[in-house]
């Protein structure tokens, strides 16, 4: 397996997840250069900890500090920016929206859509992460909340493409986890914002275990963006015309 690819190299692969098994998961993951860069991102910043702390205690405390910052951080952005609806509104943002959430509600096995991209999340990892473990534990701290947010970060992507991955888990855990994300796609939006856990989709009302709890969702697919809404707000549609033939025909099996 040739480990080190180009981005364009790894998307030419053209992964869709409900043709893949485990394996091609496997390797699709560890050869994504997103991945690998936050693989190199957590090697530096668990070294910048260890070589700056003066107490153990306060850089441990950081780096849980950090990986508990992910949950709340991920809840609050899926719902109320990406599932928001200004951004395509604007011209300015639509592509940016375009990317980042609307393509994965269209076409949830298309794996290049599902990873966030690094200019939408290490800026967030550092701007968070950072200023909270400092005050913790100074540059070590620091260091360490950036260490700990990354891996939660990994993580998280992982389980999540393994959600939309044609296969039966045999963890119970991501049985359960699997049932509740794809509930989110393909019957309700407006719940399970969560991805590995559901904390906060409880404490804030928006959890629901089973698809009988909440009435099937017109929008779950298009996230709001109907043929009407187009009309208004041309700047997605008028992107998404302009894609390949052959990119469009990929993603029709990724739909």
């Amino acid at each position: 397996m040739k480990l080190f690819i180009g981005y364009k190299a790894w998307k030419a692969e053209k992964y869709l997840l409900n043709r893949m098994t485990f394996d091609d998961l496997v390797r699709a993951y560890v050869t994504y250069p997103g991945i690998q860069i936050y693989a190199g991102m957590i090697v530096v910043a668990a070294s910048a900890a260890v070589a700056f702390s003066a107490s153990w205690l306060a850089t441990l405390a950081a780096f849980v500090a950090g990986a508990l910052i992910f949950p709340i951080s991920w809840y609050v952005t899926h719902r109320f920016i990406l599932h928001g609806s200004w951004m395509y509104k604007t011209p300015y943002l639509a592509k940016f929206w375009k990317r980042v959430h609307y393509d994965h509600h269209r076409f949830p096995n298309d794996l290049s859509v599902l990873f966030g991209g690094l200019h939408t999340t290490i800026p967030p990892i550092m701007l968070i992460a950072g200023p909270i473990g400092w005050l913790i534990g100074g540059v070590a701290g620091a260091a360490a909340a950036i260490a700990g947010m990354v891996i939660m970060t990994c993580y998280t992507e992982f389980l999540h493409a393994g959600q939309h991955l044609a296969f039966e888990p045999k963890s119970n855990f991501w049985k359960v986890i699997k049932k509740r994300h794809l509930a989110h796609h393909f019957h309700n939006e407006t719940g399970n914002f969560g991805i590995a856990e559901f904390f906060w989709d409880r404490v804030f009302g928006t959890f629901y275990a089973e698809a009988s709890e909440k009435p099937r969702s017109a929008t779950a697919r298009n996230l709001g963006y109907t043929d009407e809404t187009a009309k208004k707000y041309p700047w997605v549609k008028e992107i998404t015309d302009a894609e390949p033939k052959e990119k469009q025909a990929m993603r029709s099996g990724a739909a």
